[in-house]
């Protein structure tokens, strides 16, 4: 042990340069106090004393090269000496330990190092996404190929040991490799497979039904159905890769005989979790270049696609009578979640332009309002928003610094009144800024120059502010409506409630601007993974997420009608019967008369009034006044109530003088607005100790309400609470301790309402309430208004009545625009599903009816010119391949069309019939009852398959027998149902061939053809269907 070679102690040689690890890897080994591996301490065993003066002479050639290169620092004369440094003990036995080297050095070779292999890395990932974005359109069209080939590989057996399909190389130029198969229900390890130079790898495993894992000669290959099934499973569950991978593992371990191992082991199992994350990856990739080529193929405009998001919002508009035209078309809900965030050690990618997903903004159209915003901060000066300063989520005062550890914060969304996402915004190291709401308006008008548009925000009182006097929006201002959502009115002042709230202003009918909220607590089972995914990974997923979101609420769009209907139904008699026990009640303001529609909405109209040109400096001062009396009384009755100390008295004394002067002070600003509705100074100043003790009290209340968020947020089925034991536990002692401070807020307020009641008891006073009363208050209350404190003679301010028929009045009218919206809303939907069960049914019938000759080029027709000859289709070689691909887009379309109508069909027509008539509901209730009785009779006579591309005949030609030859070939499974459908009436025809020259045959032979066709017809003009033009051979079905 005394002969063994030491660990230079030098710091900057306590690391050998030149070992053929660091060189391979790179990387700083950094000892930590574990202890020195084994490997390295036998290593040193090993070194003999001729090893170690050349190891030395290479390490001062490498220091000598750093310090003249600049990268290591030249030694200062105080530095601590290595020889200095007392000698650690050495163990008696095991390894090495090195104390020193317990924390990271500040290493200039290892951040050099780093930098580099940090370099290199992105190479790398540049390279790979080069190379995945290379094979898009091989990938695309071979998929969409043999999708349509195997049944979307439901019946499709591989063939590895055949030749490449398609291959024209040369035998030499065929090559064969082993590849890892993993499939649903097998796996199998070292697979030969034979790969050709003119067709990529990816696209050879494609066609034998597996996804590569790799772009450049993969060794492992997923099978597109497991793929498949993970992608569904991860839509309802959000379950992650590791999760699904290791039970996928486990379950096939238990039904294979060879474990898959890794490559040149022979007992460590192969980790699959990194290679499936890219058959993912590339799986979406198809999915979004499939949906391109829909879009671009059908050419879709901008309202079309937005329709497609939403049809029950952006549906066709036809024949609909507004009230008023100022009433919006279309309701907006904003809000951001800064949970979905993303730490910048994840990952160091950066998105570019074009690979941002289509639902998100990219950051070229938020810049122009970037600089916008920027150039116009001098305008915004005078804006007073102390609702903004009130609602946490809009607090800017968050900077980069707050999420020091974050590069991308959070997230700014969009939805429309049904809860569909419709734009999203990557908040990138900053909070909730101005230019996240205004982008999306802004881009969003741009699609519908003609429509008006509602916006709910949670500070949209500040929103219209800013828009307003930055002169943001200037021309389509006038098209926008501003308000707060429903749930967090509470927050905001009721002069603001008064002006934003939308169930007391008109146009908003019973939305609530919550949509956001239902939309963050669906996302949220991916905060914790896409916390420590790569950026551009986050962005996909989060748009997968959100799509299959819009889906499911499209698929229930019959349930939502027919719920929303009956909640506008209750909402209006409750109302109703409110305001028919009012119109009974004699108006104390108008004596003589009973109360009545008209008496109450002027009465709104001179609360709004009032509260839209308050002096809020004069209230601030009034409100200031109540505070300073507070604290004097608190003041007087502390000192009465103990027995003080000569210090003690001496600073209460000198808080009371304070106090006094304060006050003083405080009178002479506000003068005579200190007195009001004749009162005298004490009956006054109980007024204003009365008002400040509300403002206390609705402070405690948001201060509770606050603290229950996190109880309040939704949680996964079965669940109660997203917190853990200890901090369900923490948050219950925090909200006991608010709930003790709300009881005595609310006590003191009583008292001192009480007082003003006993001093002024001709005048109105304040109303008391409970600690239970006001934990079930709705937010537009008449108990939060405040206008008895200064309009003491105004009905809207004192008479509970009145206030009662205000809001009563209000639910009525907003109940009535629900129901009238909802009729919009459901001929919109009716009209675009029959719409686009139209389009998708003609464009196949045209791909249908193509001709394709031996020789010469094929005419394609106009409308499916740019399906055919899409980009992401080009690498096909013949018209019969491209048009089988095109079919398979269309039909996966058509299927969600007939699965939305089946859906909606229970329901849905129940609330067309209970809506008011618009003109041209007959055509419209026609047609949709025509394409659903078309549906129904697919579904039964079984030609409504659910695989993409395997088109029955009689689907897309409707009531015409299926034809014969060798051109169209009918399904297997329908074999008999060409005998089910045809009438059975000429089953005792009998031709006989031999005869057939005879006039008795012919006359037999002719009256049996127009029997069955007598026949045909009539079953035709029975389920109302249009005579189709007989179709002519279809080469696509063979």
């Amino acid at each position: 042990m005394a002969d063994r070679p030491r660990r230079p102690r030098n710091a900057n040689a306590a690391t050998p340069l030149t070992t053929r690890r660091i060189i391979r890897t790179n990387t700083r080994i950094i000892t930590v106090s574990r202890g020195q591996p084994r490997r390295a301490r036998n290593a040193g065993l090993r070194r003999t004393e001729q090893q170690e003066p050349a190891e030395r002479a290479r390490q001062a050639s490498a220091r000598r090269l750093g310090r003249r290169l600049g990268i290591i620092l030249e030694r200062t004369q105080d530095q601590y000496q290595p020889e200095q440094r007392p000698q650690d003990p050495q163990p008696l036995l095991g390894s090495f330990v090195d104390h020193e080297s317990e924390w990271e050095d500040v290493n200039p070779i290892a951040d050099h190092a780093r930098h580099f292999r940090l370099q290199r890395y992105a190479a790398k990932r540049e390279e790979t996404a080069r190379q995945w974005a290379a094979l898009d359109k091989e990938v695309v069209s071979a998929y969409l190929l043999y999708q349509d080939i195997s049944e979307n590989w439901s019946s499709f057996e591989p063939t590895f040991s055949d030749h490449p399909s398609g291959c024209t190389c040369a035998p030499a130029d065929i090559s064969q490799r082993n590849v890892d198969l993993v499939d649903l229900f097998e796996r199998l390890g070292g697979v030969l497979i034979k790969f050709c130079k003119c067709t990529p790898d990816v696209v050879r495993l494609i066609q034998q039904g597996f996804f590569a894992c790799s772009a450049d000669k993969p060794r492992t290959a997923f099978s597109i159905r497991l793929v498949q099934y993970h992608h569904h499973l991860w839509q309802v569950s959000a379950v992650t890769t590791s999760a699904f991978i290791k039970s996928v593992s486990a379950y096939l371990d238990s039904h294979t005989r060879k474990p898959l191992l890794n490559r040149g082991s022979k007992h460590k199992r192969r980790e699959l979790r990194v290679p499936f994350s890219h058959c993912i990856d590339l799986y979406l990739r198809i999915l979004t270049n499939s949906k391109k080529i829909y879009e671009d193929g059908l050419r879709l405009s901008p309202t079309e696609k937005w329709a497609n998001k939403c049809p029950r919002c952006f549906g066709p508009i036809q024949n609909e009578v507004k009230q008023n035209p100022a009433e919006p078309d279309i309701n907006l809900n904003m809000d951001g979640n800064y949970q979905q965030r993303h730490y910048h050690h994840a990952s160091k990618d950066c998105p570019r332009e074009d690979q941002y997903p289509s639902l998100f903004l990219p950051p070229s159209k938020i810049a122009s309002d970037i600089e916008r915003i920027s150039a116009t901060e001098n305008a915004a000066t005078g804006i007073n928003p102390p609702c903004s300063e009130t609602h946490k989520a809009a607090d800017d005062t968050r900077n980069g610094t707050t999420w020091d550890r974050c590069d991308d914060n959070g997230l700014f969304a969009s939805t429309c009144r049904h809860d569909v996402p419709l734009a999203i915004i990557n908040v990138y190291k900053t909070g909730e800024k101005l230019y996240y709401p205004v982008s999306i308006l802004r881009n969003f008008l741009a699609d519908f120059p003609n429509h008006k548009v509602g916006v709910l925000y949670d500070i949209g009182c500040h929103l219209e502010a800013h828009v307003v006097k930055r002169n943001l929006l200037s021309d389509r201002v006038a098209d926008l409506r501003f308000g707060t959502s429903v749930f967090h009115a509470y927050v905001h002042e009721w002069s603001c409630q008064v002006k934003y709230n939308p169930r007391l202003n008109d146009w908003w009918g019973l939305t609530d601007g919550e949509g956001l909220e239902r939309f963050w607590s669906f996302m949220s089972p991916l905060v914790s993974t896409l916390r420590v995914s790569t950026r551009l990974h986050r962005l996909v997923s989060i748009q997968a997420r959100a799509e299959y979101y819009s889906d499911q609420l499209t698929l229930s769009t019959g349930e939502w009608f027919a719920k929303k209907f009956l909640d506008c139904t209750k909402a209006n008699q409750a109302a109703s019967l409110v305001l028919h026990q009012l119109y009974e009640l004699a108006n104390p303001a108008t004596p003589g008369s009973n109360y009545t529609n008209q008496f109450f909405e002027g009465q709104w109209l001179l609360e709004q009034n009032y509260h839209l040109h308050l002096n809020q400096n004069r209230e601030k001062q009034r409100q200031e006044l109540g505070k300073l009396l507070c604290l004097q009384e608190e003041l007087d009755a502390a000192w009465q109530a103990e027995s003080t100390t000569a210090e003690q008295g001496i600073a209460r004394a000198a808080a009371c003088r304070d106090i006094d002067a304060r006050l003083r002070r405080q009178r002479t600003t506000i003068g005579p607005h200190a007195l009001i509705d004749n009162l005298n100074r004490n009956q006054s100043e109980l007024l204003w100790k009365a008002w400040y003790s509300k403002i206390d009290v609705r402070q405690q209340y948001l201060a509770l309400a606050k603290e229950k968020q996190p109880l309040l947020q939704a949680c996964c089925p079965g669940e109660q609470t997203t917190l853990g034991t200890n901090s369900n536990e923490s948050l219950m002692r925090s909200l006991r301790k608010r709930g003790d401070l709300l009881r005595n807020s609310i006590n003191v307020y009583n008292r001192r309402a009480l007082d003003f009641a006993a001093a002024c008891p001709t005048r109105h006073a304040p109303p008391t309430i409970t600690y239970d009363e006001l934990l079930h208050l709705q937010p537009d209350d008449a108990f939060w208004n405040d206008g008895l404190f200064t309009n003491g003679n105004e009905p809207w301010a004192i008479d509970a009545n009145t206030q009662c028929g205000i809001r009563s009045l209000a639910s009525f009218k907003r109940s009535q625009e629900e129901h009238r919206r909802i009729g919009w809303e459901v001929r919109r939907a009716m009209c675009w599903a029959a719409a686009q069960q139209d389009r998708l049914m003609d464009t196949l019938r045209q791909l249908c009816s193509m001709q394709v000759p031996a020789e010469g080029e094929t005419y394609i027709p106009p409308n499916v010119e740019a399906l055919l000859l899409h980009d992401y289709l080009s690498p096909l070689k013949t018209v019969e391949e491209k048009m089988k691909s095109a079919k398979v887009v269309i039909h996966a379309k058509l299927i969600e069309i007939w699965k939305l109508q089946i859906q909606w069909d229970e329901k849905i027509i129940d609330v067309f019939e209970q809506t008011p008539h618009q003109t041209g509901d007959d055509l419209v209730l026609q047609a949709w009852q025509q394409q659903i009785a078309a549906i129904f009779r697919a579904m039964q006579n079984g030609h409504s398959s659910g695989i993409p591309g395997d088109l029955n005949y009689s689907v897309i030609y409707p009531g015409q027998d299926q034809p014969t030859g060798d051109d169209i070939v009918p399904n297997e499974e329908d074999g008999n149902d060409n005998g089910e459908d045809e009438d059975q009436s000429n089953e005792g025809i009998n031709i006989d061939e031999s005869d057939s020259d005879s006039d008795e045959g012919e006359e037999e032979y002719i009256e049996a053809v127009e029997h069955v066709m007598h026949q045909t017809i009539q079953r035709i003009i029975l389920l109302n269907l249009a005579e189709p033009t007989p179709p002519p051979d279809d080469p696509i079905l063979t």
